[in-house]
C-alpha cells in the first residue's frame, strides 16, 4: 500500500514501511523529550549521602601478641596508665608498650581468643563521626591448609589513638589467607 502526501512543492510517495519508520521517530524523540525533562520538574525528595565519617583518628600500632589470661573477646579503649597496667596482667604483648602521654592519647585494644595459633588481629582504621567513634579491623583467619598450633590462643593488638571524646564501637571484618602448602 501507497500513501501520498502532498507539501506545496510535489507529491512525495511512501510506503507502510517508511511511514512507521517515520512514526518510529517521532515517537523516540517525544520519549527521550520527555524523559529528559523529568529530572527538572520531576518529584525531589531529599536525600541523605552518607559522606563518611567526620573525621579519622590517627593511630600507631604499639603492641602485639598472642598470649593472655581472658576468655571472651575485648574491646576496650583505655584511658590512664591505671587501666593499662591492669590489663596488660591481662592481656600480654610480646614486648613491652612504648610510654604513652595519657593527655594527648588513649590506649585501643583488640583481643580474640581462638581455639589455634595462625590468628592475628590487625586494627584497620579509627574514625569519628559525631560523638561515635569506630574502630575497624581485622581479624586474619588461617586457611584450611595452613598448618597451626593447636592450642588456646589470643590474637591482639594494641594501639595508641589521638584522644577524642565519644561512644567507641569496634567492627571485625574477617580475612582468610592461605598458606599454599
Amino acid at each position: 500500500m501507497r500513501r501520498q502526501v502532498e507539501n506545496g512543492a510535489g507529491v512525495h510517495r511512501y510506503t507502510d514501511s517508511m511511514f512507521i519508520t517515520q512514526v518510529m521517530k517521532q515517537l523516540l524523540q517525544t520519549i527521550i523529550f520527555t524523559v529528559a525533562l523529568i529530572p527538572m520538574f520531576g518529584c525531589s525528595e531529599a536525600v541523605d549521602i552518607d559522606d563518611g565519617p567526620d573525621e579519622v583518628l590517627i593511630f600507631e600500632a604499639i603492641g602485639l601478641g598472642q598470649n593472655g589470661s581472658v576468655r571472651d573477646t575485648v574491646h576496650v579503649v583505655l584511658n590512664d596508665q591505671a587501666e593499662l597496667d591492669a590489663m596488660l596482667q591481662q592481656v600480654e604483648p610480646l614486648e613491652p608498650l612504648p610510654e604513652v602521654d595519657f593527655s594527648q592519647y588513649m590506649v585501643g585494644l583488640v583481643a580474640v581468643p581462638t581455639e589455634s595459633g595462625g590468628y592475628t588481629v590487625e586494627i584497620k582504621s579509627v574514625e569519628r563521626t559525631g560523638d561515635e567513634i569506630t574502630v575497624h579491623y581485622i581479624l586474619n583467619v588461617p586457611g584450611t591448609d595452613c598448618i597451626t598450633l593447636q592450642a588456646l590462643a589470643l590474637p591482639h593488638q594494641y594501639v595508641m589513638i589521638a584522644r577524642s571524646q565519644g561512644n567507641v564501637t569496634f567492627v571485625e571484618e574477617r580475612d582468610r589467607y592461605l598458606c599454599g602448602m
